[in-house]
């Protein structure tokens, strides 16, 4: 049988979560115990295509399933069948015992020969069905662990999954446990968590994906696809902050939510009170999350280059020392950030409007080729007024560029399936090689500042701070031809829309 799945997860601590079961009311609870297994080829093809392969026991009954991760924190295609009895010479799975339906020239394997066990669950599971609004709901309270590779993780969250109904009602009913309880929103799967113990990995970051646009969407259709692959953004990026400290996460997360904003901001005259709302807390914990990004290139790419380059030199070490205690602090921040409730009713708010639309609130029946070229004309206009006289702009002055410059490419890459051609390819690459010359004119700036910081807070350390500021004034100058270059490539070129 195949299915589309449609289900949120919550986290928190058991009382938490026991808590919120029990505010759900609903039908008398059921108990079961799962025991699942799951499968892979040891090159692991199902898992890099975003597949998950599992045999679940439950009161005597087997059933095969095939799961698909859409990626949007919402929606997984599943596709299940009935398994004899278990005996002793059961092993892997065939993968002809799967449904007909199931796409297997996508899995990537040959041979159900191939699979091999890679982990197990073991879940107790209290559920009962819910009216959330006009949706039918079946909430699951689980609690237990997963085991692999003689390494295991203990398993608490509540899953509800939508039977019927609305998927906003839903929404809004978790965002109501929200505010009576302090949970979150789960983003990983079982499965997902299965693998990374199984191999000792973390969540990897979760690059954009590309929203393509129809020029028959509507204008409330089009920005609906956007906050979904902005949502896929934001909600991809989580864990690896969360569990990892990714400093790679935290970019993408930061990336993903400006580019959630440059699409309201893009489409401001025709939104409402809805999409300032989501606006404002995007630019809230872009705020919170900043520091943690900032400290990070400190550390990882400024730091090391200048040390290089003066060996042997105390200041620094004590200026790299002072600069992990900040940048420890500033995860910390970040965490504290994504396990609060404020950010949480967020995320809910932009799946309810990734699946549901509802943002525009004027004029949303104007066609979006014509919408989308006056968009891009002003957000032209405005990068070529930020940038008149760019070889004498100081760096406050190509700051602001730098920010027209990012406006102006997110605009593009959401808009370029409405303007196909070579031209527009060209264009978004001269807009993205400006972007990465000036977001290191960017960098040395922050570098600038950090150590200024830092040095007034610590004496020992100004020297080092000292040698900072002159390495960066020296790579400033030294990229100063090729900066000026790549405004000009991109002034020349015609605009693609």
């Amino acid at each position: 049988m195949s299915t589309v799945e449609i289900e949120v997860k919550l986290t928190g601590v058991d009382d938490e979560l026991s808590a919120a079961f029990d505010d759900l009311g609903g039908s008398r609870p059921a108990r079961e115990r799962l025991l699942t297994t799951y499968y892979d080829t040891p090159e692991g093809h199902l898992r890099r295509r975003g597949y998950a392969l599992r045999i679940r026991s439950r009161g005597g009954a087997r059933e095969l399933t095939l799961k698909r991760d859409e990626g949007d924190g919402l929606t997984r295609g599943e596709w299940t069948s009935p398994l004899p009895p278990a005996t002793r010479d059961d092993g892997a799975p065939r993968l002809d015992q799967l449904p007909a339906e199931v796409p297997l020239g996508d899995l990537g394997i040959a041979d159900s020969d191939a699979l091999n066990r890679t982990f197990l669950t073991d879940i107790e599971r209290t559920k009962r069905e819910v009216w959330m609004g006009d949706a039918r709901v079946e909430a699951s309270l689980d609690t237990g662990r997963i085991a692999a590779g003689g390494r295991e993780t203990p398993v608490a969250e509540l899953e509800l999954e939508l039977l019927r109904g609305p998927v906003r009602d839903m929404l809004a009913g978790a965002r109501e446990l929200l505010a009576k309880r302090r949970l979150a929103v789960g983003t990983r799967s079982k499965a997902a968590t299965g693998t990374d113990l199984l191999l000792g990995t973390s969540p990897p970051a979760v690059r954009a994906a590309r929203a393509k646009l129809d020029t028959a969407d509507s204008i409330d259709r089009a920005l609906a696809k956007v906050v979904r692959a902005a949502s896929v953004h934001v909600t991809g990026n989580l864990a690896p902050v969360l569990e990892a400290g990714d400093p790679d996460g935290i970019h993408q997360l930061r990336v993903s939510l400006r580019r959630l904003r440059s699409a309201l901001l893009f489409l401001k005259p025709h939104l409402g009170s809805r999409a300032a709302a989501l606006n404002r807390e995007a630019r809230r914990a872009l705020k919170r999350l900043g520091p943690a990004r900032d400290l990070d290139v400190f550390l990882l790419d400024t730091l090391p280059a200048v040390i290089d380059a003066n060996p042997g030199v105390s200041s620094l070490l004590r200026l790299r020392d002072a600069a992990r205690e900040r940048r420890d602090a500033a995860h910390e921040s970040n965490r504290k950030l994504i396990l609060g409730r404020r950010f949480n009713r967020f995320i809910l708010d932009l799946l309810q409007v990734a699946h549901g639309g509802g943002l525009v609130a004027r004029d949303s029946g104007e066609p979006l080729v014509e919408t989308a070229r006056d968009r891009l004309a002003a957000r032209y206009r405005s990068l070529m007024k930020a940038g008149k006289g760019f070889d004498r702009l100081g760096e406050p002055e190509r700051h602001r560029v730098r920010i027209a410059v990012k406006k102006l490419r997110y605009a593009g890459d959401y808009s370029r399936s409405l303007f196909p051609g070579q031209a527009t390819g060209s264009c978004l690459r001269r807009l993205s090689s400006l972007q990465d010359d000036l977001g290191r004119l960017n960098d040395a700036a922050v570098a600038r500042q950090i150590s200024r910081e830092l040095a007034a807070a610590d004496p020992t350390a100004v020297d080092g701070a000292s040698r900072v500021r002159d390495w960066c004034d020296e790579r400033v100058r030294s990229a100063e031809p090729g900066l000026i270059e790549s405004w000009r490539t991109f002034v020349a070129a015609e605009p693609f829309w």
